[in-house]
């Protein structure tokens, strides 16, 4: 997955780099009136390969897999999580109370979970300079 971006300052080895966000835009076909510049802009640390220089326009490259699988983590799993919570209880003919305690105590579980596995990540790991534009 490739994304545009802008450098906003350099610290040591690392870029500061604003993004626009890209899934604000995808499917827009200017229902905003046309206002792209005034579409919000997302930090991210990334490592400057290129030495890139602040004001530079790059490209930056994340692997789709990556991309789809914190998806997954972030918008999937917490529901499949509840819901799991829900349905062991109610398999086991306990109290629906039970059930639904047991599905919200999952649901919050699994943004735990997702901050032990990947939050220890930093962005930058993931996120390559591939290109300086122009």
């Amino acid at each position: 997955m490739k994304n545009n971006g802008t450098v906003l300052k350099i610290e040591g080895d690392f870029a500061i780099v604003g993004v626009k966000r890209q899934s604000a835009c995808d499917t827009c076909r200017a229902k905003c009136g046309g206002h792209c510049d005034k579409a919000e802009t997302v930090k991210t640390k990334v490592k400057n390969t290129l030495f890139a220089k602040v004001g530079d326009e790059v490209v930056l490259y994340t692997k789709t897999s990556t991309v789809l699988t914190y998806s997954f983590a972030v918008f999937v799993m917490p529901i499949v999580l509840a819901f799991l919570g829900y349905l062991i209880p109610h398999l086991l003919k306990l109290d629906t109370a039970v059930s639904v305690v047991l599905s919200v105590v999952m649901f919050f579980m699994s943004f735990i979970i997702i901050r032990f596995i990947w939050g220890k990540k930093e962005a930058h790991e993931q996120i390559e300079m591939i290109e300086i534009k122009g």
